[in-house]
């Protein structure tokens, strides 16, 4: 059952207050702050944003109860929503597609929180970003990427992209995977997070305003010491890792919140999604 036009109206209404607010927050307030009160309102403002849309979070196995300091984020891909669904949990700054700089709002926003923005399909680009990527993470901060450059349904994980770890293997950094899976109101498997084919980002909103709720469960896995190992090896770890428990659950045939079959979806290109 999906939510009735009112509530869709209502949600609506408050997630563009809310990304007015953040607008204000960023832009005027943000100059004038400590770098940890900024992540404090990143992770502040990620959790309203969950709130709104009645996405309730749920964290298991090695979660940091802060945020970790000279750490590779490491994650399956399904949306979006998934920079702000770890966000909640703590900050950290993520890799993004260069089209999400250009988004109305969100790309603004990201932008000024210090997400790093990569065209993917230039090479050259790609050993710019790992440069700024390195050069954080010996500087203590907490970088997240999605090696599957992509997103998907997320019943299923993509081969990861090695070559994303190797700033973590030159700054002796530690590696933390992180398992992202998204539930409907009864518990069951959901695709409606999922950010794919052609969708477009007003379609994915209205799609996750139109579910009553949704439960994301975050799986972290142990850190990983990133100079021990090469990039592939460590790549390797975080998507069997990763890959097992999406697959833990998830039906057999990708079934819509309906129980009907799916239809058939496709992973957005790497130069589509983040």
């Amino acid at each position: 059952m999906k939510t009735s036009l009112p509530l869709r109206s209502w949600r609506c209404a408050r997630l563009i207050l809310h990304f007015l607010l953040g607008l204000f927050e960023v832009g005027l307030l943000f100059p004038l702050r400590s770098s940890k009160v900024r992540e404090a309102a990143i992770q502040r403002w990620s959790r309203r944003l969950c709130t709104i849309l009645a996405i309730h979070i749920q964290t298991h196995g090695a979660a940091p109860t802060h945020r970790p300091h000279n750490t590779l984020l490491v994650a399956n891909h399904v949306s979006w929503l998934d920079i702000f669904v770890l966000n909640s949990v703590f900050p950290a700054r993520f890799v993004a597609k260069a089209e999400v700089r250009h988004w109305p709002l969100i790309g603004w926003l990201c932008a000024q929180t210090g997400t790093l923005f990569i065209t993917r399909e230039r090479r050259h680009d790609t050993r710019r970003v790992n440069k700024q990527i390195a050069h954080a993470l010996q500087d203590g901060d907490c970088i997240a990427v999605f090696p599957e450059g992509g997103t998907s349904d997320g019943m299923s994980t993509r081969a990861f992209n090695a070559s994303l770890l190797q700033p973590a293997v030159e700054s002796h950094a530690h590696i933390q995977a992180v398992a992202i899976n998204y539930y409907d109101q009864h518990g069951a498997r959901s695709l409606a997070a999922a950010y794919i084919d052609d969708m477009s980002l007003w379609t994915s909103l209205t799609r996750l305003m139109a579910e009553p709720s949704l439960q994301v469960r975050l799986d972290y896995f142990p850190r990983l010491a990133a100079a021990t190992s090469s990039r592939r090896e460590l790549a390797m770890q975080a998507e069997q890792w990763i890959a097992a428990r999406v697959a833990l659950d998830a039906p057999s045939t990708a079934q819509a919140d309906a129980g009907q079959p799916a239809p058939e979806t496709t992973a957005r290109h790497p130069d589509a999604a983040h």
